[in-house]
């Protein structure tokens, strides 16, 4: 029995300890606010607040982050102002993500595209192009299919794949995710994922140059990841688990607005099969490619990025 009780309170001691780093790392992890923004708006949505910036005049451009958990519309940072002498920019924090609300939720992608077509719809008021990065260029091809009236131009910096489009959540993924949203251990699992150190080594392989992974915008996107504390964590397990994918192939094939794709050419994995599956479904798709970029061209090279995105917009 006195070995019993113990145990129990080193588990207790231990889950304590546990908890009080998680309140620390969320503390330190934020406290710079490197996400502050002067142009910032919130857009009251039906599941949380929505974190925005406008800026420019002229015809209006929705930019997209990528589904990282320590994703957020910082992301487009160095383009920003030059397309806002051209165009009305808006660029969004998608719920769960940076300055947006971060409901506990599973996160979907219908979830998404009911944001995306609501805050065209309330916010944005008119047709609107559209620029994404990653895998959130699904989101944006399903709101299109439903409302092609909607949209101009889609503008997708290295989509996402058919095949990772289409995964769908086996039983080992709604195993992890609901140990990944547990209170203590699945927080702490949460934070060592996105930890300086592992931030940095996950952008090694999304990034051609190493020199522009500083320690200032790693923690920037660190920031990014821990805002709103536990609550952060439930993008990230829906996005892991697969629970926010979709199959695009019947809505790319279908689509009549202009698509546009922009590839770096130095990505983990066979581009050119990517871009092949997408022009086999829809021919009129145009493809640029920016050489030694990676995942990001758009932060790597945004001169380039930049040429090329005054060519497909309109």
């Amino acid at each position: 029995m006195k070995k019993f009780s113990q145990k129990l309170l080193l588990i207790g001691f231990g889950t304590c300890l546990l908890l009080l780093y998680n309140r620390l790392i969320f503390s330190v992890a934020t406290i710079k606010e490197k996400l502050f923004h002067s142009r910032a708006h919130y857009y009251q949505w039906k599941f949380g607040k929505i974190f925005y910036t406008v800026q420019g005049k002229g015809s209006s451009l929705l930019l997209i982050h990528d589904t990282s958990a320590d994703s957020s519309s910082f992301e487009y940072n160095k383009l920003i102002d030059s397309l806002a002498k051209k165009y009305r920019v808006y660029a969004i924090d998608l719920i769960g993500y940076g300055k947006s609300d971060k409901p506990k939720i599973t996160y979907t992608a219908y979830l998404f595209v009911q944001l995306l077509v609501d805050f065209r719809k309330n916010v944005i008021r008119e047709k609107t192009s559209v620029l994404t990065s990653g895998r959130s260029n699904a989101y944006v091809t399903m709101a299109c299919y439903q409302n092609p009236d909607d949209f101009n131009s889609l503008v997708f910096i290295n989509p996402g794949s058919f095949e990772e489009l289409a995964k769908n959540p086996k039983r080992k993924d709604k195993l992890n995710k609901f140990l990944i949203e547990l209170p203590i251990i699945g927080t702490s699992f949460y934070n060592i994922i996105f930890s300086r150190l592992m931030i940095r080594r996950s952008l090694k392989q999304k990034f051609y140059n190493p020199m522009h992974l500083k320690l200032n915008y790693i923690d920037t996107l660190r920031e990014a990841a821990h805002l709103s504390g536990s609550a952060s964590k439930y993008t990230y397990a829906s996005d892991l688990c697969h629970f926010n994918n979709v199959n695009i192939k019947e809505a790319i094939s279908k689509i009549n607005n202009n698509i546009f794709i922009i590839q770096g050419t130095r990505i983990i994995g066979d581009y050119e099969a990517i871009l092949y599956d997408y022009k086999f479904l829809n021919p009129a798709i145009e493809v640029s490619t920016i050489d030694r970029t990676k995942n990001y061209p758009h932060i790597e090279k945004p001169e380039s990025t930049l040429e090329i995105l005054m060519v497909y917009l309109h």
